[in-house]
């Protein structure tokens, strides 16, 4: 059955749920990752997104995202001007994704004061979005739960190390996978962990992970919906 969410689609601005909600929430979730104020942004638009994305708002949709605005913020509507104001730098490129796994995908590369990242997301409709990859590492997450995601030295330890750590803070594991050896970093091939948690964790224990000896990145993503 239907959830009622996917048939009325959410609270929102705009004349298409995925094109304007959806392309907000990717918005966001760059924001969210980069953990700084968005200072520039260069979105590459691919299928659909790049042949309407003037006519269904997905330009100001995602400059609102990356200004951290929510779905239904009327100030989506006059995105542009904000974002000048703000100083964020921003450029629009329609063009074929060949690592898109949807029709409606963006790649949306994110720049701050003093980090850099990029992510890969699809809009599959009703305002819903799927973050395919970040920074090249596919993770497919789909905002049900809090999901932390930990690329890591393949050395035994680390995966035990870490559900011991979210057990002691009283979260439990809802979702957990584990590619070994999925990408290089260096000279070294790193396995790539994606965890989703009952409950959101706490900045000091993803620190504290962040931190671990063998952790080459960990990035956390808050629940969506």
């Amino acid at each position: 059955m239907a959830d009622i969410f996917d048939i009325i689609g959410p609270v929102m601005i705009g004349p298409s749920s995925s094109h304007t909600a959806g392309a907000v929430r990717m918005g966001n979730l760059a924001k969210q990752i980069l953990r700084e104020d968005v200072k520039k942004a260069v979105m590459k638009l691919h299928g659909s997104f790049g042949l309407t994305w003037q006519g269904h708002g997905t330009d100001k949709a995602l400059l609102a995202g990356l200004l951290g605005y929510a779905t239904d913020d009327p100030r989506i509507r006059d995105s542009y001007a904000l974002a000048d104001k703000d100083g964020l730098e921003y450029e629009f490129i329609p063009t074929e994704l060949e690592d898109a796994f949807h029709p409606n995908s963006i790649h949306i590369e994110v720049w701050g004061k003093t980090r850099n990242i990029n992510i890969l997301a699809s809009s599959i409709g009703g305002g819903m979005i799927i973050l395919d990859k970040v920074n090249g590492i596919e993770v497919h997450y789909e905002g049900e739960y809090p999901t932390l995601v930990i690329v890591n030295r393949d050395t035994p330890g680390v995966a035990a190390y870490v559900t011991t750590k979210i057990s002691e803070k009283g979260v439990n594991i809802e979702t957990m996978s584990i590619t070994p050896s999925l990408m290089k970093v260096g000279d070294e091939l790193c396995a790539v962990t994606v965890i989703g948690t009952e409950t959101s964790l706490d900045d000091e224990t993803i620190e504290e992970i962040r931190l671990l000896e063998n952790v080459v990145e960990t990035i956390f993503l808050n629940k969506l919906y």
